[in-house]
């Protein structure tokens, strides 16, 4: 009997949920990056960062093992060196979907505004051909300032459809930490 009473609010809890429209199909940016890839498509990428003159290093070596109508496989690994010591994690893999659902705008129900279009703090842009493992990739590249609560945030990203994962190079400064990740070698099968 109980379960007959609270039926009607849940289908109304329902039938409101759907009418707002809680989440909006989202197109996967990673998805988009590697979709156009076959696999066995591979990225290496080096980060390198410094902060309060202690350095670590970062490579991770991501690789398409399956492209599907609705999502990808990606499998990552990593190696991290930090004063002297290096640490090898095993391969793991990560299922790409093709769109994610991101909620709605709470004030307006509205659509989320993809912000790589008109990324805030955007104070140049251009192209250069870079040098990666011997290849010449043409690239696009956007720079960035803003400030944050501790204090003024500088990068310079360059981006490619030509490698998989589309980051060539990315560059950030703070007061107190620089951060370089670089593409250093791709395969396209």
């Amino acid at each position: 009997m109980r379960l007959l009473r609270s039926l009607p609010l849940a289908l109304a809890t329902l039938a409101l949920a759907a009418g707002l429209g809680w989440a909006e199909p989202f197109e996967n940016p990673t998805y988009k990056q590697w979709a156009a890839f076959k696999p066995g498509a591979t990225a290496t990428v080096k980060t390198e960062s410094e902060f309060n003159n202690m350095k670590s290093e970062v490579t991770i070596i991501s690789k398409l093992v399956e492209v599907g109508k609705d999502k990808l496989v990606l499998e990552t690994t990593t190696v991290s060196k930090f004063n002297g010591m290096e640490f090898k994690q095993p391969p793991t893999k990560q299922d790409v979907l093709k769109t994610i659902d991101l909620p709605k705008t709470p004030a307006t129900g509205d659509k989320p505004k993809d912000k790589s279009e008109d990324p805030k703090g955007k104070t140049e842009e251009g192209t250069e051909t870079l040098k990666v493992g011997g290849q010449d990739v043409k690239t696009k590249w956007v720079k960035y300032k803003n400030k944050t609560t501790d204090g003024e945030v500088e990068s310079q990203t360059w981006m490619s459809d030509e490698v998989p994962g589309q980051i060539v190079k990315s560059v950030t400064k703070t007061a107190t930490v620089k951060t370089t990740m670089e593409l250093t070698e791709f395969k396209k099968p």
